[in-house]
């Protein structure tokens, strides 16, 4: 699901607004197809700095996610909703059985937990970086990647041999199941302007707010 709106730019100095302004403005081409506008600034001295690009889609563009039918976009908040419920959800998702996990490692269940701290770390480190890279790859790429290892690395969790080898997959498990907070808020700010969002963004929300408590509940 690629961001409806990219730019990338950088900071102007103020008597360059208008100038930006205008580069955002860009006549949409006819087909109604993705249109680039390019267009060299100068910095305070002088020199010419590298191009601003500016994509959009077109107005009548049925790739665009604004253009989507009603049913189809909350169809996405609802896999959207999903993906950030139940992936934080397992953060927490081992805790009941803590205990049971130290004893078959000989460990003490207070080293056992690091693989719940280190899931719960990277859930917030994670967002750092697959919030931008959606931003230049596309929020699909980075949903279904994440995704695809998250499922593959609770392999080598459950076969773990000792609990070292546990917290460190746990933690791997983390970074890749963060994508669920990671995207969901830019995934629905593509298919909804910004007078809409309001109540769709508190239905996801619940999503990653519930999915860390609801086992202990």
């Amino acid at each position: 699901m690629g961001s409806s709106l990219l730019v990338i730019s950088f900071n102007m100095p103020a008597q360059q607004a208008d100038e930006r302004t205008q580069l955002l403005k860009h006549d949409q081409s006819n087909n109604g197809r993705n249109e680039r506008a390019r267009h060299n600034h100068q910095d305070d001295n002088g020199n010419e700095d590298e191009d601003v690009e500016v994509v959009d889609f077109g107005k009548d563009d049925k790739e665009n996610p604004r253009n989507w039918p009603l049913f189809w976009k909350y169809i996405q908040v609802m896999l959207v909703f999903a993906i950030g419920l139940l992936l934080p959800m397992a953060s927490s998702i081992m805790a009941p059985g803590m205990d049971e996990i130290a004893s078959d490692y000989g460990t003490s269940k207070q080293f056992v937990m690091g693989g719940q701290a280190g899931f719960v770390i990277m859930l917030g480190i994670g967002p750092l970086f697959f919030a931008p890279m959606s931003e230049t790859f596309g929020r699909r790429i980075i949903f279904l990647t994440n995704m695809t290892l998250f499922t593959l690395i609770q392999i080598p969790t459950a076969l773990a041999p000792n609990a070292p080898t546990f917290i460190a997959m746990r933690t791997l498990g983390g970074l890749c199941g963060s994508v669920g907070v990671a995207n969901g808020g830019g995934s629905i700010s593509d298919m909804f302007a910004t007078n809409e969002r309001a109540a769709v963004l508190g239905f996801y929300l619940l999503g990653p707010l519930l999915g860390m408590v609801s086992i202990l509940i």
